[in-house]
């Protein structure tokens, strides 16, 4: 008998993290739902920083379902998904690409929290700012397929 053979069960090792990861998305996105829901009736100073942390709080069940169904199908066996789904993983570096782009989406969403509450008080925090934004569209672009 050859030693793949004792291998080959190991895979399912993997579920551990697949099922902790799904159940993290799954909680990231009630997360957002309730956040989005206490912003509905709030006036818009309010309701913008309450939406922006639910489009947050989705990104991040996104990462989280990206990597957990991208390790099932990695080690465990390939999902039965439609040509160019976003979920579809063809190997380590494809997960690893479509959870930079994923991340690269949580830090803009970041900044914007942040660019919420900017107040500028000098042209220089000004001056900061638009390279900040200079930057970031920057890294989109780099991100973008």
């Amino acid at each position: 008998m050859r030693p793949e053979a004792f291998l080959l069960p190991l895979r399912f090792v993997v579920l551990l993290p697949v099922v902790g990861l799904f159940l993290g998305s799954a909680y990231f996105a009630y997360r957002a739902l309730a956040e989005a829901w206490a912003a509905w009736g709030e006036p818009l100073g309010k309701a913008l920083p309450r939406l922006v942390g639910a489009v947050d709080l989705a990104l991040l069940s996104a990462v989280f379902l990206l990597f957990s169904l991208g390790l099932f199908e990695l080690f465990v066996r390939k999902l039965d998904l439609p040509p160019g789904n976003a979920l579809a993983v063809g190997s380590l570096g494809d997960l690893k690409a479509k959870l930079g782009q994923v991340i690269v989406m949580v830090l803009v969403v970041k900044f914007f929290e942040q660019a919420l509450a900017f107040k500028p008080e000098t042209a220089l925090d000004l001056l900061l700012f638009a390279g900040g934004v200079a930057l970031l569209s920057a890294a989109l672009w780099l991100a973008k397929d």
